[in-house]
C-alpha cells in the first residue's frame, strides 16, 4: 500500500494541465489557474497540480491462466465468482467469489462436517469517479473482496 501512495505521489508530482497538456519545466502552477473548461469557473490556488494523467492500462497480461482456470471447482472449498459492476469505478468490473457452501469437501466430493469453507478476502486499491462542480477526477479507494475460499477447522466454544 505504502508502495502504491508512493507511486500515485510521484505520478501527481508529474502532473498535466486542466486541457490535457503536459506542464512544461518553468511553467508556473499559477498560471494554470487562468485555463478552464468553457463554462466553469477558474480554480485559483495551485501549488499542487489539480489533474493528472494517468495511463490504466494493464502493462502485464501474459500471465498464465490457464493452469488455474478450474481451480475454484477443483478445491475441497469450491467457490463460484460474480461479477461486481460499478460504472464509476476503475476497474469498472471486479470479480467476487462466493463460497459454494458451509462445510468442506472430502476427496469422494461429499460434505465433511469437520471442516468449514471460508472466504479469504483481500483488500484493494480502485479508483473511484467524482464529479466535482464541472470536473471530473478520480478518488484512490480501498475495497475489500473475496479471491476464494479455504477449508479451516471449526472454532469450538467451550462451555463450562
Amino acid at each position: 500500500l505504502r508502495s502504491l501512495l508512493l507511486t500515485l505521489l510521484a505520478l501527481l508530482s508529474a502532473s498535466t494541465s486542466p486541457l490535457g497538456k503536459a506542464i512544461k519545466p518553468g511553467l508556473k502552477p499559477e498560471s494554470l489557474s487562468k485555463q478552464a473548461y468553457p463554462g466553469c469557473p477558474t480554480q485559483k490556488d495551485s501549488k499542487f497540480p489539480q489533474t493528472v494523467r494517468v495511463d490504466i492500462s494493464i502493462s502485464n497480461t501474459n500471465q498464465d491462466t490457464k493452469t488455474s482456470l478450474n481451480v475454484s471447482s477443483r478445491s475441497l472449498s469450491p467457490w463460484d465468482y460474480r461479477i461486481d459492476e460499478d460504472h464509476n469505478r476503475f476497474p469498472r468490473a471486479i470479480a467476487d467469489a462466493d463460497c459454494r457452501y458451509l462445510r468442506c469437501l472430502n476427496s469422494d466430493g461429499e460434505l465433511d462436517h469437520g471442516l468449514n469453507s471460508v472466504p479469504i478476502k483481500q483488500e484493494i486499491l480502485v479508483l473511484r469517479r467524482e464529479q466535482k462542480g464541472c470536473q471530473q477526477s478520480f478518488r484512490l479507494e480501498k475495497k475489500l473482496i473475496t479471491v476464494g475460499c479455504t477449508c479451516v477447522t471449526p472454532l469450538m466454544k467451550h462451555q463450562a
